[in-house]
């Protein structure tokens, strides 16, 4: 999964993938899709912040 350049298509593949085998809501839970949403999370916040700054 990690040949995905952006974060968001990393996050949307790991949570495809595991919600083959699973419940979405219980594939949102593992550990490293969680760290991906983060990821993902964060980046957004901080080029939020930077526009309002600019």
């Amino acid at each position: 999964m990690d040949s995905f350049p952006k974060d968001t298509h990393r996050y949307a593949f790991a949570l495809v993938k595991a919600a083959r085998t699973m419940p979405v809501d219980m594939a949102e839970k593992l550990d490293h899709i969680k760290q991906l949403r983060f990821n993902v999370q964060l980046n957004e916040l901080r080029k939020r912040i930077n526009r309002r700054i600019t």
